[in-house]
């Protein structure tokens, strides 16, 4: 009736040219918003890195680990990697423009550098699927890396068809897009109590794109059982698990459409000091979600007071409202959560707090230990070697991360961050080949742990 209706109208007011010249311009409308929809605003053109190297740096001498900060400072360097150790590196990303005096500088201060990628764009390249992937993938397939709407879809297929989930919105980001978890769960004890919870989340850094799709990964596992794991109704029915593939969405759509290498949220101004570090022309210069948690917050520590700079911590703890969102979730199920995982990448490692402070937890001892549990699976599933201890003797002081405010705010007892591969060869840059293997050694890890936790607590 409907259709009958508006043919009389269209009859009615319009005659057959006029209607004919309407349906085009309808017509050639519905295709420009298409085109918009799929490739995003019109006047948006992708950053490229061509020419970009990433320098492998070792300091040599104890001053200069003050001097290549400083040096950093002084070109407002990337640095992808900081050492470990005395005898570890800095992977510092230089552009075309300022290697040849950085490499000067640094021969100076008597380091080593030497030229470990030669050529940014031509990893980001690699790491793309190729049209004819596309096309060949009608579903959701663990072997690439895909968009926020795509996530989304999956996490919605999967509550339409399993009875054991549930999907919550724990906010929006700055722009508008849900950030979602999905729950398993197939409910509560014998005894009607909480069952302990495992909780894990990733892409909280928008560049480290193999970090959501392990976590995606790990939800596959848990939904679908793709590989008829028998361990997968065990795991199931001693825990409940909490999973948010997605932390920064908004970061996450601007590495695909804009920047490949961008780390913040896209938070615009908040009209601190700048520096004239690259990007810094735009509105949307973003926070650091990793230095923004409200324990023991101190943008010296690690951060930045210049919202320039990759490490800004934002103009107070708990500013953005994607930290606001993890906080809160974290807060609302830190009663019986014994877990935390909070991935990343790179480097193979398996960390735990402080990050604001050398000073160990107290118990200290019980998390090297689980983490070792899940680093000795890891190894026995690809013989990947992933790197045990704690913050700031591992990786280095960082105040108002995640895994800090989890443990020490809302007292979860096993809090890590985990940097999966590589080690040496595409850093942030990961292929979607590794997807798989990467998504494999976790999920051993992981299993291996809870497998731990079911034997100590008497599960």
């Amino acid at each position: 009736m409907f259709f009958a209706l508006e043919q009389n109208i269209w009859q009615l007011f319009w005659s057959p040219s006029q209607r004919y010249t309407v349906i085009m311009k309808t017509t050639l409308w519905i295709v420009c918003l298409a085109i918009v929809a799929v490739h995003g605003r019109p006047e948006s053109k992708e950053r490229r890195y061509d020419g970009h190297q990433v320098l492998k740096v070792f300091p040599n001498l104890l001053e200069n680990f003050k001097n290549i900060e400083a040096l950093g400072d002084k070109y407002n360097l990337d640095f992808w990697n900081h050492p470990k150790h005395q005898n570890g590196t800095y992977d510092i990303h230089v552009t075309p423009e300022e290697v040849t005096d950085v490499m000067a500088e640094l021969k100076q201060l008597g380091a080593n550098a030497n030229v470990w990628i030669n050529d940014i764009q031509s990893l980001i390249e690699e790491s793309r699927p190729s049209d004819r992937q596309k096309r060949a993938t009608s579903t959701m397939s663990m072997n690439h890396y895909h968009s926020y709407a795509e996530i989304n879809a999956f996490l919605n297929s999967i509550v339409a068809s399993n009875n054991n989930t549930h999907l919550y919105k724990l906010g929006s980001s700055g722009q508008g897009r849900s950030i979602n978890l999905i729950r398993f769960s197939t409910g509560t004890t014998s005894s009607g109590a909480h069952k302990k919870s495992i909780f894990m989340d990733g892409g909280i850094h928008a560049r480290e794109w193999i970090a959501p799709a392990v976590v995606l990964y790990m939800i596959d596992q848990l939904a679908n059982n793709p590989n008829s794991d028998p361990d997968i109704a065990n795991l199931m029915d001693k825990f409940d698990w909490y999973l948010v593939p997605l932390v920064n969405p908004d970061g996450y759509e601007y590495t695909r459409s804009s920047d490949r290498m961008w780390r913040k949220n896209m938070a615009s101004s908040y009209g601190t000091h700048h520096s004239s570090f690259r990007g810094c022309g735009s509105d949307e210069m973003g926070v650091d979600l990793n230095r923004n948690f409200a324990y023991h917050w101190n943008p010296a520590n690690g951060g930045s007071y210049d919202q320039c700079e990759e490490t800004y911590a934002g103009p107070h703890a708990l500013s953005e409202p994607e930290t606001q969102a993890m906080a809160h979730a974290l807060d609302s199920v830190s009663n019986h959560t014994l877990v935390y995982l909070n991935i990343h990448s790179y480097g193979q490692y398996w960390i735990y707090p402080w990050g604001y402070t050398s000073h160990l937890p107290a118990d200290a001892s019980d998390l090297d230990h689980l983490g070792r549990v899940a680093a000795s699976a890891i190894y026995h599933t690809h013989r990947h070697r992933y790197t045990v201890g704690e913050d700031t003797v591992v990786l280095y002081s960082a105040a108002g991360g995640a895994d800090d405010y989890a443990k020490g705010h809302s007292g979860i007892k096993y809090a890590y961050t985990v940097e999966l591969g590589d080690t040496g060869h595409y850093g942030f840059i990961l292929p979607e080949r590794y997807i798989q293997p990467s998504g494999q050694e976790i999920w051993a890890g992981v299993k291996a742990m809870a497998h731990e936790l079911i034997r100590e607590y008497s599960l």
